[in-house]
C-alpha cells in the first residue's frame, strides 16, 4: 500500500465545481464552528491545499469539509474551503454540500422535501432539498440578511465616471455596477473584457478610503483579495431576471451568480424599487446556470433596512473520489501557478 493518506470526497457542480470532503481525516475539534475553523487551520490545512490546488484541483475549485454539528438541532457542520484557506460562508459550496449530504445518506432523504440545518462559522443555515425518485432536483438555503450600504462614482480610464453601489451579504461587501448601462457584456464570450474591467475597478477601489458598514460600524476596505466580489449586472427587459458576472482579484471570474452576490443584488434592486418582495427572481451566470431567489423585507437590530433571501439551484454530481497521497509525491499539498 503506497497511500500515505486516503480521502473520500464527492464532486458536484452548477457551473462552479465543489468538492465535499466526507472522510479520511481526524476529528475537527472545537465547541463552536469558529473553534473548529481555528483547529482546522492550525492542524489540517493540507486538506484544502491538497484537494483544491493543482494537480488534484484547479484555480477555480471550491470545497467543503463535513464536521460534527455544534448545535443540537443541526445535522452536520461544514467548513468552506478554497485553495488558499477558508470562507466563513459560501453559497456555491452550500449547494454542493447539501446535495452530497442527502445523496450519500449523511442526511436521510425525505420526499418531496428534505429539511435540515447545517452549522457554519456564520451561523446555522436552514436547508431544503427537493427529492423525487431518489434524485435531488434543487437545493435551497436561507441567506443571511443583505442590505444596501452606499453609492459613489469611480473615475475609470476609458469609461469615465462609473456609478458603484455597495451591498453586504454573508460577510461579503459587494461593489455592484450596472453593466447593461455601460454596454458591457456579462456573457462568458466577454471573459477577457470582464476581467480587464474588474482590474480597473479593483485598483480604483483600493485607492479609495474604507467605507463604514451602517449596521456594524465596521470600516471596510474595498478591493481586497477574496474580501469583495465585484458584481457586474445586466437587468433583463422582463424585470424578473438578470445576467450577472462576478469578478475578484486576482483576475478571477465567477462561474455562477454566487449566493452572496445574489443576496446583495436583491437588496440593491429592492432599495431601488426594482424588485417586489415575495416574487421569484432569476439570476443568470456567464455560463448560463441559474440561481432562483425570493426575498422578504426586514429590519436589522441597528435599524438598517434589509432583505432576507432564499436562494436555490440544481447541483449535478460529477464524481466520487478516493484521493491518495503517495509518500514520494513532491507536491503532497499541491501547488498554485
Amino acid at each position: 500500500m503506497f497511500a500515505k493518506k486516503l480521502i473520500h470526497a464527492i464532486d458536484h457542480h452548477h457551473g462552479q465545481a465543489n468538492r465535499t470532503v466526507l472522510s479520511g481525516y481526524p476529528s475537527i475539534r472545537g465547541a463552536t464552528m469558529r473553534d473548529k475553523e481555528a483547529y482546522y487551520l492550525a492542524n489540517m490545512s493540507w486538506i484544502h491545499e491538497c484537494l483544491c490546488r493543482e494537480p488534484r484541483g484547479h484555480s477555480a475549485m471550491l470545497g467543503s469539509i463535513v464536521t460534527d454539528p455544534v448545535s443540537p438541532t443541526s445535522a452536520l457542520g461544514v467548513l468552506f474551503l478554497h485553495a488558499n484557506g477558508l470562507y466563513d460562508g459560501c453559497g456555491d459550496s452550500t449547494f454542493g454540500t447539501a446535495a452530497a449530504a442527502v445523496e450519500t445518506g449523511v442526511v436521510a432523504a425525505v420526499e418531496p422535501v428534505t429539511r435540515f440545518t447545517m452549522d457554519t462559522v456564520m451561523g446555522p443555515l436552514a436547508i431544503e432539498v427537493d427529492v423525487a425518485g431518489g434524485i435531488v432536483s434543487q437545493v435551497r438555503y436561507e441567506n443571511l440578511p443583505s442590505y444596501h450600504i452606499t453609492q459613489f462614482a469611480l473615475d475609470l480610464e476609458g469609461w469615465g465616471k462609473v456609478a458603484v453601489d455597495v451591498s453586504q451579504c454573508g460577510g461579503q461587501y459587494c461593489p455592484q455596477i450596472d453593466a447593461g448601462a455601460l454596454g458591457l457584456s456579462t456573457d462568458k464570450s466577454n471573459q477577457a473584457g470582464i476581467k480587464a474591467f474588474g482590474r480597473l475597478v479593483n485598483a480604483a477601489l483600493l485607492a479609495r478610503p474604507p467605507i463604514e458598514d451602517p449596521e456594524s460600524g465596521r470600516m471596510v476596505q474595498l478591493g481586497q483579495n477574496n474580501a469583495n466580489v465585484i458584481s457586474l449586472y445586466n437587468l433583463q427587459e422582463d424585470g424578473k431576471s438578470c445576467r450577472i458576472a462576478n469578478t475578484s482579484a486576482p483576475d478571477f471570474m465567477g462561474r455562477t451568480p454566487g449566493g452572496t452576490p445574489t443576496g446583495a443584488l436583491l437588496a440593491l434592486l429592492h432599495a431601488r424599487g426594482l424588485y417586489t418582495a415575495g416574487t421569484s427572481f432569476a439570476n443568470i451566470s456567464p455560463v448560463g446556470t441559474v440561481f432562483h431567489v425570493t426575498g422578504q423585507g426586514t429590519t436589522l437590530p441597528g435599524g438598517t433596512p434589509a432583505m432576507k433571501t432564499t436562494v436555490g439551484t440544481k447541483s449535478w454530481m460529477m464524481g466520487i473520489h478516493q484521493f491518495v497521497v503517495d509518500p514520494s509525491d513532491p507536491f503532497p499539498n499541491g501547488f498554485i501557478l
